[in-house]
């Protein structure tokens, strides 16, 4: 469609030029279609497919076992959908980790490995992380969601890796992007639920919990150097193995 001459008006008599549409789309699509991400990628020749390094939830997650926040992922990715529509990765890095594709679409994907320790995972299968170099294979895809946590906006706690509003800020001082926390925690909520949690990733660093509640969290340290942030305190990150405590959180 030419741009010139083309306007669009709103109910509120914002007009827009054509020529800033694309912001716009680029904008719309990851606030509704996907929910809200961090670090996302928008691809105007394909946007159909989406890349995220701290999605809600994803269809295809890639690693790399020697370096969860990896700087080049030694591979060549290709995706194509049933539009003909062909989206070609090359030794991308973790901003890229997730991928979320057009549900409405089918899908193949055909990969090749460069590094014997990188992969990707799809529903509850893994491909690679023990490759010869030049391993490939093709793929039709089945896309099942997985997301962050299976207690995401459950019962009144939800996780994510964007730090945004938050009560609870799990820290490990030695990775921020962490495999896991070595520890224990415990949140019950005056209304009865009980959530219990152990060796996490920073996938779920923080915490946001439903406060027309009050909260007794209690926490085990099992590494020096983990702890969490509430209400601008420190709990933790210099423990001994074992070292326990209590805080309550009140309703608001």
């Amino acid at each position: 469609m030419p741009e010139s001459g083309i306007l669009f008006i709103y109910p509120d008599a914002i007009i827009v030029p054509v020529k800033d549409m694309k912001k716009i789309v680029a904008t719309f699509c990851l606030a509704i279609m996907m929910g809200s991400f961090a670090g996302c990628l928008f691809d105007e020749d394909n946007a159909s497919i989406r890349f995220s390094e701290c999605p809600s939830f994803w269809h295809i997650e890639f690693f790399d076992m020697s370096n969860n926040a990896f700087s080049s992922w030694n591979g060549e990715v290709e995706f194509v959908d049933s539009d003909g529509n062909k989206e070609v990765l090359k030794s991308f890095s973790s901003d890229k980790k997730y991928v979320i594709l057009d549900e409405s679409l089918s899908w193949k994907m055909t990969y090749t490995f460069y590094e014997y320790d990188i992969g990707f995972i799809i529903g509850d299968t893994v491909y690679g992380g023990d490759n010869s170099y030049g391993d490939s294979g093709t793929i039709d895809l089945d896309l099942e969601r997985v997301y962050a946590h299976e207690t995401q906006d459950s019962e009144g706690v939800s996780f994510s890796c964007e730090s945004g509003d938050w009560d609870i800020m799990f820290i490990d001082s030695s990775n921020e992007n962490f495999y896991d926390w070595g520890g224990d925690v415990r949140f019950e909520s005056s209304g009865g639920f009980i959530l219990e949690i152990s060796d996490f990733d920073s996938q779920m660093k923080y915490v946001t919990l439903d406060r027309t509640q009050t909260w007794t969290m209690d926490y085990t340290f099992y590494e020096p150097d983990i702890g969490f942030m509430y209400e601008g305190n420190v709990y933790g990150t210099n423990n001994d193995n074992g070292d326990s405590g209590r805080i309550i959180i009140p309703a608001k």
